[in-house]
């Protein structure tokens, strides 16, 4: 039977004797919360990680001088500050709450740069921090005034997620909050955790999972124990949080499993599934890496544990390894992820998997997250070298209310974690083949060269990504497919899979699929083969169905990345079409059509050969959509009206991809 168990994780952390940190000594909190006891051992540190250590917190800073810039009063009340409007939805608080909780973390810990900031850390505290937190205490359903929009902000879907940030970070400086504002959060923090515990966690799996919205409630009960620690409610918001905890990613193979998981058998705590049983999990309607990060919410729960002296759940690491080990065959050089799926969130997200490939490294004891981890804190530096500011995004590469704020937030709960850690496993391992998940209906090869995905899930897509800084391809959720639309139709016919074979090897997969367009419009039959010597081969025949009069053909798309200011980007592509060079640069709508040529060649990085002359068009962007630029190639365009007979062959191309 098998038992998780965080004591082998933690074991050196609760033991060992606190060292002499200078000016990071932590504060034995008042009575009245749960000691904070821990000490952050900077002395004991290997060089290496002292170093990113080091690097973490001036990025923090840089990103809190942008931040600061942004601060004003209210206009109804001038000795109150906050980022936003003043409204009570999630745009206008979850930045509030992410970006005090990032500057009490600055005045809390760490070697201070009032340089980098813009001002002394006691000026960060009176002018800043404290007139944030009494806005955000006073516009609660605790509080006493509603925000300018007439109501006040809690008691909503996410809102336990908001105030568990201020009430983690404000027990971090509990000694020298006022009384007026010490009272403030505890009564927030406490009526959020209440909702909670008074409430079931919900499941679900296809198409929006509950795993995110599980793991963000269950921060709420934990932070309710470090601010009251001898409330009534305490035994109830620890065993609820427990509760919560294991609930976010429970699979349905779970509900007959054994392992034991803090003293009870798993199938003895099932309440539903939110994740498939090959550790994949959806959102917004596809299978989402990014959502598959969220075990790291609740994982950094162990912090409150750790710092705290108290052992914590086992139910934190509970699916997560096998989570964690998919994201690793989604990962690239750049250290981002390729999505299979579509990406229906910002691309360049590389810096916000720093936080939880750095709690797997410190508290999942996973050898690979180091060495991810350092690639995504890479992409952050040369992001954040880009702006004065401070800023880590540029505006057009978000368009996420707490995009920016969030990082902040995150970074801090990250370097806190690498500090406290003693050792770390980094023996990284390069994932090469073929990772086949059913349940998710994905799979992907990863060579030297190229990355092959396929997808016949909520979205049919197939695409060859460089498996380079630059990836070139950008996942367009039509790639692979791309469209057909009828006369007097501004929508294109919807593409429904009518038939279809992957079949594979330990190096190798190919896809037969039939496709319809329309209802029995058109028949696409297509055929992806995936090479272990990083070879791509599409192939596809169209076939009107019936009688047909058809205003545009733009199938065998594939995406191109073209962002004008991307840190791994050049701001134009080269494209040269048997030779023949054409500059696009980025968001430049510029068109090129082409009905003779065999070879297409990016960049010198990406070509794509044919026996016979292609029909295409390249197409520049003209802007950036979610938060990226991408140029469309399609392997075969046909612009013009033209009707077609039953049985007739529309068109037929066959080509090889070669990431170079």
């Amino acid at each position: 039977m098998k038992t998780y168990s965080f004591a082998i994780v933690l074991i050196a952390m609760f033991t060992h004797s606190l060292p002499d940190t200078g000016m990071e000594e932590i504060h034995a909190a008042a009575g009245e919360v749960m000691p904070l006891t821990f000490a952050i051992p900077l002395e004991n540190a290997e060089g290496i990680r002292a170093e990113i250590a080091d690097r973490v917190y001036t990025a923090i800073q840089k990103q809190a001088r942008y931040l600061l810039g942004t601060l004003h009063p209210w206009a109804e009340d001038e000795t109150l500050m906050l980022l936003t409007e003043s409204r009570s939805g999630e745009h206008w608080i979850r930045p509030n709450t992410g970006t005090v909780a990032g500057l009490m973390f600055l005045y809390r810990f760490g070697l201070y740069d009032e340089a980098i900031v813009g001002l002394p850390r006691p000026v960060l505290l009176e002018q800043k921090i404290l007139p944030m937190l009494r806005y955000l205490i006073t516009t609660h359903v605790t509080g006493t005034r509603p925000t300018s929009d007439g109501k006040p902000w809690g008691d909503a879907w996410q809102s336990a997620h908001w105030a568990h940030m201020i009430g983690r970070a404000c027990w971090w400086i509990w000694n020298d909050l006022p009384a007026d504002v010490r009272e403030g959060i505890r009564r927030v923090v406490a009526h959020e955790a209440d909702r909670i515990a008074n409430s079931e966690p919900p499941h679900q799996i296809q198409n929006d999972t509950k795993a995110e919205e599980n793991a963000w409630n269950a921060q709420i009960l934990s932070v309710a124990v470090l601010l009251s620690p001898d409330a009534p409610n305490r035994k109830k918001w620890e065993s609820d949080f427990q509760k919560w905890v294991i609930s976010s990613f429970l699979r349905p193979a779970d509900e007959q499993a054994t392992a034991v998981v803090d003293g009870r058998p798993v199938s003895a705590q099932f309440t539903g599934a939110n994740i498939y049983d090959d550790f994949t999990l959806e959102n917004h309607g596809i299978v989402h890496p990014d959502y598959m990060s969220t075990f790291s919410l609740s994982l950094s729960c162990v912090l409150d544990f750790v710092m705290s002296n108290r052992k914590a759940p086992d139910a934190l690491l509970y699916n997560v390894a096998d989570i964690y080990e998919n994201l690793k065959w989604f990962s690239l050089p750049d250290g981002g992820f390729v999505y299979p799926s579509g990406q229906d969130w910002g691309l360049f997200r590389n810096p916000d998997w720093f936080g939880p490939h750095m709690l797997m490294a410190t508290y999942g004891g996973d050898p690979d997250a180091w060495s991810l981890a350092m690639k995504s804190l890479e992409a952050l530096e040369k992001m954040q070298a880009r702006s004065p500011d401070g800023a880590i995004y540029l505006s057009e590469e978000y368009f996420f209310a707490s995009t920016q704020t969030d990082r902040l937030y995150s970074l801090s709960l990250a370097w806190l974690a690498l500090r406290q850690s003693l050792s770390i496993q980094d023996q990284p391992t390069e994932k090469n083949g073929v990772r086949r998940l059913d349940a998710g209906k994905i799979i992907l090869n990863r060579t030297e060269k190229a990355i092959h995905t396929f997808s016949w899930g909520t979205k049919i897509m197939a695409q060859c990504v460089a498996h380079r800084l630059d990836r070139i391809v950008s996942p367009h959720q039509r790639n692979g497919i791309g469209w057909i639309r009828l006369q007097n139709e501004e929508k294109p016919l919807p593409a429904q899979i009518h038939d279809i074979s992957v079949t594979n090897d330990a190096n190798s997969f190919q896809v037969r699929l039939t496709l319809h367009h329309g209802d029995g419009a058109i028949r696409a039959d297509i055929e992806y083969q995936s090479n272990a010597d990083g070879r791509w081969q599409m192939k596809e025949k169209l076939t009107a169905l019936k009688a047909i009069a058809v205003a545009e053909i733009a199938t065998g798309l594939i995406g191109i990345l073209n962002h004008p200011h991307w840190i791994y980007e050049t701001g134009e592509r080269r494209v040269a079409l048997d030779g023949q060079e054409h500059m696009i640069p980025a968001c430049s709508g510029i068109l090129v059509d082409n009905d003779s040529a065999k070879e297409i060649l990016i960049d010198d990085a990406f070509s794509i050969h044919s026996a016979k002359p292609l029909s295409l068009r390249y197409a520049g962007a003209t802007k950036p959509e979610r938060a990226r630029a991408t140029d469309e190639l399609f392997l075969h365009y046909d612009g013009q009206e033209k009707t077609w007979r039953e049985g007739e062959v529309i068109s037929e191309y066959d080509v090889c991809v070669i990431c170079r």
